[in-house]
């Protein structure tokens, strides 16, 4: 059994098309590891293009966590 009938049934790309994308991902392991490395490497970059565009704020911003409230302090 693919990952295609675990994950992807209701979606509109069609099987093929999928496991063709799914062998052209690099990498060793089964398909469901490389899928998974795949979505953990896209998620790491849409974190790192966050923290990069929070950075470039042209006014800080200060975050105070406790356990019972968060407070953010910004000159925006």
């Amino acid at each position: 059994m693919s990952i295609w009938e675990d994950e992807w049934e209701d979606y509109e790309m069609d099987k093929a098309d999928f496991e063709c994308w799914l062998d052209s991902l690099e990498g060793e392991g089964t398909d469901e590891e490389k899928y998974n490395r795949y979505m953990q490497e896209q998620e790491d970059a849409r974190l790192d293009k966050e923290c990069e565009e929070r950075q470039s704020v042209e006014y800080p911003e200060w975050v105070i966590s406790t356990s019972k409230y968060t407070m953010t302090i910004s000159n925006n």
